[in-house]
């Protein structure tokens, strides 16, 4: 056996020894091939020993005496290479190089809704126009062109994974201002922010369009849903990774994680109207859409314009969906967390209850109503998603005032817009009022329109009111004894009740499935 294992290591050392000696040769001729001319190396490839003639080498000896040190040739400087400078190569790239991994970045939206823009080629300003701002739910109709102009600069400035319009983006569906709509929000898309739309009840087949010169408004040209799609089909139709054939309907994916499911829930055709509806086709390829995210892993927001819940105490008809039960079951079918609408002009946020009674953290869709941009505060949303799967909304109002001192307007209204929009809407809704309530009394009647302008104003805004202070108001106890049965009344509780709660912030926490572990 000892034998046996001295025979395995020589054997092992005489392998170590050939592989050391081929080593040493294969460095030898790697030493050799690559000497420049003229070295040792090659000199040594010579053998052939030339003949010498010793008379002329001494001869030579005698000449070389004769000349003397100073004429004598100096030697010729020999070129060495230090180490294995001379044959050190670069190999090249035999493994694939490793792209340095990314870190997700969770999307960030941009919500509007009910621009409701009209283009200052539409009216001079004059009695029809007058009058139509005056009978108006307060829209700054007067500089929306302007606001407009503003959003732009912050969505930019801000710079969002999408800009999205979520309907009501013209006044009554006006050609003339979607047109320039479209030109002018191609400076967000050219900043390299997707800006994505869904039409409004108010933007296709509207029998309303009208522009406003002199005394009296003028019908015109409204736009078909194939007009719609020509004008705006730069924005989402033609990203999108799938459409509805039957609405303006589409899928877009706003990043590997999440799609958002752009729904249509207008009905124009044959004729327009104010309510919304999901056809059966679009309820189809909607659920279709959400199947295959599902089995996909992709998160999936549904977007609309009109409410998917009954959201308001004061707007109790035209705001949710006809079939907004049918849409309820589907999406939660998939258990999505979120559904985005406008139409109401009212900030607010709902969580669907199967049933009354039902615990706060089962679970239910949660329903976001982003008020009307074109009305004080003239606000918008921001959706951002987190790494650790929430999702955060929040509103922030456009500051119009910064945008006109930045661009050198000199007017004052936009210069302090804030302060101007305020006391434009209050006297609106106050005039409103006492073109109602009339025989008090100028005192009266203005405290009773001052308390319905205020809570009207917060109602809208998503802010929290204050119930027992507005109830116990010189303005509102004057609504209580003179006109105890009237239908404005019911409206100021209604606002009232809807209010105990802030409506501008949400955190969804944990709602996505493709959140970062």
């Amino acid at each position: 056996m000892k034998q046996k294992t001295w025979i395995i290591s020589a054997l092992m050392c005489a392998m170590v020894i050939m592989v050391c000696l081929g080593v040493l040769h294969l460095l030898k001729e790697m030493t050799e091939n690559n000497a420049p001319s003229g070295t040792v190396a090659e000199e040594s490839t010579d053998h052939t020993e030339p003949e010498t003639d010793f008379a002329e080498e001494e001869e030579t000896k005698e000449d070389i005496a004769e000349t003397g040190p100073e004429e004598e040739e100096s030697d010729v400087p020999i070129e060495r290479e230090e180490g294995y400078y001379g044959w050190k190569q670069e190999l090249p790239q035999i493994f694939p190089s490793v792209p340095e991994e990314v870190p997700y970045e969770p999307p960030r939206l941009i919500l509007a809704t009910d621009l409701h823009y009209q283009s200052a080629q539409a009216d001079d300003g004059g009695a029809a126009f007058q009058l139509f701002v005056e009978r108006g739910d307060g829209k700054v109709v007067e500089y929306l062109p302007e606001l407009l102009e503003a959003f732009m600069d912050q969505v930019i400035e801000e710079h969002p994974s999408a800009l999205v319009l979520s309907g009501d983006i013209t006044m009554n569906g006006e050609k003339i201002n979607h047109e320039e709509l479209a030109r002018g929000l191609m400076r967000v898309q050219d900043a390299g922010i997707p800006v994505l739309i869904v039409p409004g009840n108010h933007d296709i087949n509207n029998p309303h369009a009208a522009v406003y010169f002199g005394e009296e408004k003028a019908e015109t040209d409204p736009v078909t849903p194939e007009e719609f799609y020509n004008i705006y089909h730069m924005y989402g139709y033609d990203q999108a990774i799938s459409r509805d054939d039957a609405s303006l309907s589409y899928v877009y994916q706003l990043d590997e994680r999440n799609r958002l499911l752009m729904l249509d829930t207008c009905q124009y055709e044959p004729k327009n109207m104010v309510e919304g509806q999901l056809k059966v086709e679009t309820f189809q390829w909607a659920d279709e859409q959400l199947k295959k995210a599902k089995k996909d892993g992709i998160n999936v927001l549904p977007i609309g314009h009109h409410n998917l819940l009954a959201q308001s105490r004061m707007y109790t008809t035209q705001c949710a969906m006809n079939n907004n039960g049918d849409v309820i079951e589907l999406f939660q079918k998939y258990e999505l967390p979120l559904y985005l609408s406008g139409h109401l002009h009212v900030q607010r946020i709902r969580k669907h209850k199967a049933e009354p009674g039902a615990a706060d953290d089962s679970y239910g869709i949660m329903e976001i109503v982003t008020d009307a941009l074109s009305i004080p505060p003239c606000q918008y949303a921001l959706l951002e998603w987190k790494r650790d799967g929430s999702m955060e909304y929040s509103t922030k109002a456009v500051d119009v005032s910064a945008w006109a001192a930045r661009t050198g307007n000199q007017n004052p209204d936009l210069l302090d817009f804030e302060g101007w929009s305020e006391r434009y809407i209050q006297k609106l809704i106050i005039d409103q009022i006492r073109g109602v309530v009339k025989n008090l009394g100028n005192d009266v009647e203005h405290s009773m329109a001052e308390v319905y302008a205020s809570v009207y104003i917060d109602y809208y805004a998503g802010r929290r009111i204050d119930a027992k202070g507005i109830r116990s108001s010189k303005g509102y106890r004057w609504w209580e004894r003179n006109m105890p049965d009237s239908y404005l009344l019911k409206e100021l509780d209604a606002m009232i009740d809807d209010s105990d709660r802030d409506n501008n912030y949400m955190l969804l926490p944990e709602v996505n499935a493709a959140a970062e572990e």
